[in-house]
């Protein structure tokens, strides 16, 4: 063991007290940095792998991503580091969710929507415990004009990307489009407004929103920025858009929303941007369905 020497004169006297104490060694910085930034990292890295197994999670992959975001959260809450267990905790209530749900009630954004939820009941328990939790589902003060023509000319560029990528690969049609053609006019439009509205929030709350902060808080926020991005964009492998190209656009689209979140100060002009680009995917949906 390391020690350091401690010579002191006794009070009174010329006689000196030798002390034999233990040295104190400082930990590296960078050692410091990599154990902060795991556990969230770890987190978002399992999540994405959700994606790419998709919502069967009865074969061991699925058991394994499932297993390994409980094991991760536990890890982070016995550890103390209260900001990462907030987040494993939507993140794993998204992927159980996604998994155990009924197929007629577990269409995305359902799962979100519980994932969303969990997170948002941890969060307020834990409220005071982690750094900056007021900031995470801030949602920015009143945007510039600047800001504005941002918006609207992400809105103008995602959809027309949507489109041309539509012509190339309709999306896919699976149950729900049997209920969509069921629909009077009126009732299309109201399921199509809620699904545009409630998945960009999920969406904008769980990786512009609880994602990236919790990243930005280890790594800083334009790393935070591209790993959520990147997460972003394995989400959709199954979605749409879909497959490897369809995971290029949603990762840029999400690298662009991160840099307008960064921007406005908030979750707001993001998710007006999303949810723009939401309503153009439903009607190419309900197009390819009829």
């Amino acid at each position: 063991m390391a020690t350091d020497v401690a010579v002191r004169e006794a009070e009174g006297g010329g006689h000196a007290n030798v002390v034999i104490r233990p040295a104190v060694t400082s930990t590296p910085r960078w050692l410091v940095a990599v154990g902060r930034s795991l556990p969230p990292l770890a987190l978002v890295a399992l999540i994405s792998l959700a994606a790419l197994v998709g919502r069967d999670v009865s074969g061991w992959p699925g058991r394994s991503v499932l297993a390994g975001l409980v094991v991760v959260t536990l890890a982070c809450a016995v550890t103390g580091r209260t900001g990462s267990a907030q987040l494993g905790l939507g993140l794993t209530a998204t992927v159980a969710a996604s998994a155990l749900l009924p197929w007629q009630v577990g269409w995305w954004p359902l799962p979100g929507v519980v994932g969303v939820a969990v997170y948002l009941v941890s969060h307020l328990a834990m409220r005071g415990r982690a750094a900056g939790h007021r900031t995470i589902l801030r949602f920015g003060r009143r945007l510039t004009a600047a800001e504005v023509w941002v918006v609207v000319g992400l809105v103008v560029s995602s959809a027309s990307v949507l489109l041309v990528f539509s012509r190339l690969a309709p999306p896919h049609l699976g149950t729900g489009a049997r209920f969509l053609v069921a629909l009077s006019p009126w009732s299309l439009v109201a399921v199509g407004v809620a699904f545009a509205v409630v998945n960009a929030f999920v969406e904008e709350v769980l990786f512009r929103g609880a994602v990236l902060h919790h990243l930005a808080h280890v790594l800083g926020s334009w790393p935070a920025v591209l790993v959520q991005a990147l997460a972003f964009g394995t989400l959709h492998l199954n979605g749409y858009p879909y497959g490897l190209a369809g995971m290029v656009l949603a990762a840029v689209y999400g690298l662009l929303l991160g840099a307008l979140r960064l921007r406005s100060g908030g979750l707001l002009a993001p998710w007006i941007a999303h949810v723009c680009a939401d309503a153009v995917i439903f009607v190419l949906i309900v197009h390819t369905a009829t």
